[in-house]
């Protein structure tokens, strides 16, 4: 019989896995923590560990996206998750099942927005912004700013609300 703390770090290693598993895209390390603090089942420094020691152990993937981090399952991971998923408690199952059903769409949204920017010298920025839906183009747009904390807040800015700038402005401009 395992001691309750080495069953717990089991258990909630698992539901990472399992988290990761049917949300079936890659999630930044943001969108993991919000999940699982919101169910305050895994305390933030502890989860940080979990992630650091999955993609040391290769249960999970770290991908540089642009500029964050993202994960998603190894093929260890997976069997991993085979093997042992009766050890995730069912509520967790559950919970899990919830959130992926209701914020998938969300996640996925936020990974297929993009924004870049570079230095193209004399203090100009040419920033990149795009919008994906299963690696084919929605929109992109192009732009030159004058400085660097525009360029910064364009970026965030676009990522905060693309939905909103090309469903809400773009499309309805050119409707008209």
């Amino acid at each position: 019989m395992l001691d309750s703390s080495v069953e717990k770090l089991a258990e909630s290693k698992l539901s990472i896995l399992y988290l990761l598993h049917k949300m079936n895209i890659p999630m930044s390390k943001g969108q993991i923590c919000q999940f699982v603090l919101e169910l305050n089942y895994i305390e933030y420094f502890s989860l940080q560990n979990y992630i650091s020691e999955m993609v040391e152990t290769n249960f999970i993937k770290e991908i540089k996206d642009s500029e964050k981090l993202i994960y998603i399952n190894t093929d260890e991971g997976e069997k991993m998750l085979s093997l042992f998923l009766h050890r995730i408690p069912q509520d967790i199952k559950e919970k899990v099942d919830l959130y992926v059903s209701s914020m998938k769409s969300k996640v996925r949204r936020e990974i297929e927005t993009k924004a870049s920017f570079f230095d193209i010298g004399d203090n100009n920025y040419v920033v990149s912004c795009g919008a994906y839906e299963n690696d084919k183009i929605i929109l992109e747009i192009k732009m030159t700013l004058a400085s660097k904390e525009q360029a910064v807040l364009a970026c965030k800015n676009w990522k905060a609300n693309t939905d909103a700038i090309y469903l809400d402005n773009v499309m309805k401009l050119l409707e008209k």
